[in-house]
């Protein structure tokens, strides 16, 4: 019985641990992307021919490749633009806070599993 136990446990981690990503994506990298991508990232603008309303379009990427590569931050071309090294700079202007870059990085870095908050068919169009 002890043994079943184990098992079920063990089975239900990697289950656990994507709830507990899609959670962080949902209540600290989804805002990030809401307030600094989404304006001219999204379905009807998709500057750079990239969209940041799901998961797919930043694996795919847009001009320039894809924007994430999920446990990979450091050859993530999105962290590289969000740090403003190189000739990518994103957002425009003033780079985002530190903090901000920590927390995508995180993410991408967890698998870049994504959530509920964002998706198509919900995602405001500008």
């Amino acid at each position: 019985m002890l043994r079943l136990i184990y098992y079920l446990a063990l089975a239900a981690a990697p289950a656990a641990a994507q709830t507990q990503d899609a959670r962080f994506f949902d209540e600290r990298v989804a805002p990030i992307i809401e307030r600094h991508c989404l304006g001219c990232h999204n379905e009807e603008l998709k500057n750079a021919n990239i969209s940041f309303v799901d998961r797919e379009s930043l694996l795919h990427g847009g001009t320039r490749g894809p924007a994430i590569i999920p446990g990979n931050p450091a050859r993530s071309l999105l962290i590289a633009a969000l740090r403003h090294e190189g000739e990518l700079q994103m957002p425009p202007g003033p780079p985002l806070s530190k903090k901000d870059i920590s927390v995508v990085t995180a993410w991408i870095k967890r698998g870049a599993v994504w959530g509920t908050r964002l998706h198509k068919e919900t995602t405001p169009q500008k």
